[in-house]
């Protein structure tokens, strides 16, 4: 039977990868949103008119993050239980 300061040693790096994965995405959508804000700007400045098509698919990927805001709530209560039942 392993001691619980062993276990927590091994659990460490396996959290720091799932961690890794669920902080990538969330800084893929914050890069996404800085992006579409800044086309969306210039759009504006250059056209001197709401760039409607532009809002539209920002709005569609706003649909995107949603889901994937979701796959991190579920990979967090799932490595939630993980810890709990070790």
């Amino acid at each position: 039977m392993k001691s619980g300061l062993e276990r927590c040693k091994k659990s460490e790096p396996e959290q720091k990868k799932k961690s890794k994965k669920i902080d990538k995405i969330v800084k893929g959508v914050l890069i996404y949103w800085i992006v579409f804000v800044i086309v969306a700007w210039i759009t504006f400045w250059i056209k001197d008119s709401v760039p409607d098509t532009l809002i539209q698919y920002g709005l569609g990927g706003g649909a995107v993050e949603l889901i994937i805001t979701g796959t991190i709530e579920i990979f967090r209560d799932k490595l939630n239980k993980e810890d709990k039942n070790d």
